[in-house]
């Protein structure tokens, strides 16, 4: 055997148990280690409880048992009305599938070896296959020393391993405190956090520690929904390892003639990314409809926006000209829209990425870039974040066009951000002018064309009865423009 590949092949062996929670999963390289000891640590009211819970449904609706220990003082009952409003949870589960039993007379009465009894019982008694101890804490509280809370902790661990039970540990110690003794001894630590961007909040949990398997580093989003526990991987690191997209040679109408007749393939670059840069009014969004108008059948269509709803989206294509047809309003088209509320980047890209590939699309539009750009955290992960983004569509075998706000002469703020941000990840970049003198003038120009040949001279967009149409002969722009 190759020595090199030995580690790999012996980790493959390991057997795996999901958390149930597809994103927790690809953050934990495939789930939890079966008879792993795993600790969730953080703040009260980080989000520890729902996910235990979340996990402990999961697994029950898979075929296991699990027995729930909590060593608080607080009722089953109020932990149950606590749970009974997410969709995960099932109350037919209990008490077979989920199995509720309190320790905290145990722990009061005999101390940590009375909770290692009752455990060692009660997981016996009902065959589980995985443990929750809620109130690690209070273990810790009642340890008379380190050594006494490492001894429970190996316990545990040991009983775990002989009987082949996964085991969850919760503690609400801060996730930034100092290392604990039974840190040092468990398979896995996830740490919860919550942390503030000016008036947001934002949710996120920490893989610090995982015997046996690659994770995802890093914080990564997640949020609690009526669903229950969703964990949004953080987007450049969830897909570092995607060979990158190879930009095709094949054009791709953009729907209108005349700039189709300026790139030499007739079109955009299937596979490629094209951003249209220009202030409010030059025809961005007009432009990107006149790209999606052309989806049919064979080339289906995302539009992903954050402003127009749909029937206004409609209603414009109509009432331009641009869409005769009636394409945005066929199955050959999903809009996708959201208010621009308080939303996070990779929930967004996760929205985008999961639309364009349930519909199979080869267009796809993002009009309104700079709602990627307001979400908490694109300061500091901006253009890895936009890379990655760019090459998952690429893969999925879309040809995307990016609509992006741009002020001559103005920087973004806040977050600073440059045009050149989004010129870097761009194959083909349309910069797009306003001209005003006795009426209103469009002008635009390729300021960017990766690997085609293309018509570089400026030319002026004008608004006929069938949309947006490029004049004839180049221009030069106006001064001051």
């Amino acid at each position: 055997m190759n020595s090199s590949s030995a580690p790999d092949q012996r980790m493959a062996l390991l057997e795996r148990v999901s958390t149930g929670l597809a994103g927790l999963d690809e953050v934990t390289g495939g789930g939890f280690l079966k008879a792993g000891v795993y600790i969730f640590q953080g703040a009260p009211g980080a989000g520890k409880t729902i996910l235990a819970n979340h996990i402990a449904y999961r697994h029950a609706a898979a075929g296991g048992h699990v027995v729930y220990v909590t060593l608080l003082a607080e009722s089953h009952a109020r932990l149950l009305q606590h749970m009974e409003s997410f969709a995960f949870f099932d109350a037919e589960a209990v008490p077979e599938g989920v199995y509720y039993v309190s320790a905290f007379n145990a722990l009061r009465n005999e101390g940590l070896p009375g909770v290692l009894k009752l455990l060692h019982s009660e997981m016996r008694m009902h065959r589980a296959s995985m443990l929750v101890l809620d109130g690690l804490v209070m273990a810790a509280s009642a340890a008379d020393c380190d050594e006494a809370l490492k001894l429970f902790v190996s316990e545990i661990q040991a009983h775990s391993s002989l009987s082949g039970y996964t085991t969850l540990m919760l503690t609400s110690d801060d996730a930034d405190h100092p290392v604990s003794p039974e840190q040092t001894m468990v398979d896995g630590i996830l740490l919860l956090r919550e942390r503030a961007h000016g008036p947001r909040r934002e949710r996120n949990l920490e893989v610090v520690k995982f015997r046996g398997s690659r994770t995802l580093r890093g914080n990564h989003i997640f949020q609690i929904t009526p669903e229950g526990i969703v964990v949004y991987p953080r987007l450049e690191a969830a897909r570092r390892q995607s060979p990158g997209a190879v930009m095709s040679t094949h054009g791709v109408s953009t729907g209108v003639a005349g700039i189709d007749a300026m790139l030499d393939i007739g079109g955009y670059a299937r596979n490629s990314v094209v951003v249209l840069a220009g202030p409010s009014g030059s025809g961005k969004t007009t432009l990107a409809l006149h790209f999606m108008a052309c989806s049919r059948p064979a080339e289906k269509g995302v539009w992903f926006s954050f402003y127009e709803s749909p029937e206004l989206l409609r209603g414009i294509g109509q009432r331009l000209g641009v869409d005769p047809a009636g394409v945005l309003s066929s199955k050959d088209v999903r809009i996708v829209w959201q208010s621009l509320g308080e939303n996070h980047l990779d929930e967004l890209a996760a929205r985008l990425l999961r639309a364009v590939a349930d519909k199979d699309a080869r267009r796809v539009v993002i009009d309104g870039m700079g709602a990627f750009l307001s979400m908490p955290g694109f300061a500091e992960r901006g253009p890895g974040f936009l890379a990655a983004l760019a090459n998952e569509l690429r893969l999925l075998g879309a040809t995307t066009v990016i609509t992006m706000e741009e002020q001559p002469g103005v920087q973004f703020a806040p977050p600073p951000v440059q045009i050149t941000t989004l010129s870097a990840v761009a194959d083909t970049m349309i910069r797009m002018r306003l001209v005003e003198q006795s009426t209103l003038r469009r002008f635009f120009w390729l300021g960017k064309s990766r690997m085609i040949r293309a018509d570089l001279r400026v030319r002026e967009l004008v608004l006929g009865k069938n949309g947006l149409a490029v004049s004839d002969e180049a221009v030069e722009l106006p001064r001051g423009s």
